[in-house]
């Protein structure tokens, strides 16, 4: 029987891109970069800021890819909030789970930033909220979904993953932990069915009916 669900959360619970696609392009813009559109910042969330950079700036070598990052993060940390939203369905969802399971927020973004989106949006619903430190390596390494569980003081078969990206479905694989993938975010339905995920939502209804199904 299940007893927590963990979530991801750019793409799965918050729609975080049109906050990310601005400071992607304040960063670009410093260092003499073309802008970016928001579908390509959308193919590059998933791993980490300095990966996106990367994939966003594919002709700048590592030491101008650093200096992109730093001009995004600065610009990102201060208006992170500013276009973010939660997806429709996801707050009335997270409450209704809330009085049946442990829930818990694992994310490849920077923890201070995770933290102030969860404080912000989801103020007393999860029970342990992780993001990127230095201390671990991120999905789809276990080394973060392994913490949360140890926080929640639950094994793989009491919980449920939900995530939009490779990283996540990858990283349940590698753990043998039950998970639904989530088509509405960043990656369309065609990226996520060649992953072969064990469940796919195409939105948050079918999200609650899977849970439903599964739970």
């Amino acid at each position: 029987m299940k007893k927590a669900i963990l979530f991801d959360l750019d793409g799965t619970i918050l729609d975080t891109i049109k906050d990310i696609h601005q400071g992607v392009n304040v960063g670009l813009k410093t260092y003499g970069y073309s802008n970016v559109t928001v579908d390509q910042v959308k193919r590059s969330v998933g791993s980490g800021a300095m990966q996106m950079i990367a994939l966003c700036a594919p002709s700048a070598n590592k030491e101008m890819v650093k200096k992109i990052h730093d001009a995004y993060q600065i610009s990102y940390d201060e208006n992170h909030k500013d276009l973010t939203t939660i997806y429709d369905g996801v707050l009335p969802l997270l409450k209704e789970l809330k009085k049946k399971y442990q829930l818990a927020v694992v994310s490849n973004k920077y923890d201070h930033l995770v933290q102030s989106l969860i404080h912000h949006y989801f103020p007393n619903i999860f029970d342990a909220v992780l993001g990127m430190t230095k201390n671990l390596p991120i999905k789809p390494e276990p080394d973060m979904v392994l913490k949360v569980f140890k926080d929640l003081n639950r094994t793989p078969d009491e919980v449920i993953y939900i995530g939009d990206s490779e990283p996540d479905i990858l990283v349940s694989k590698r753990i043998g932990m039950d998970h639904i993938a989530v088509s509405y975010g960043y990656r369309d339905e065609k990226i996520l069915k060649a992953l072969s995920p064990m469940h796919l939502a195409k939105d948050v209804e079918t999200l609650k009916k899977l849970l439903v199904s599964q739970m």
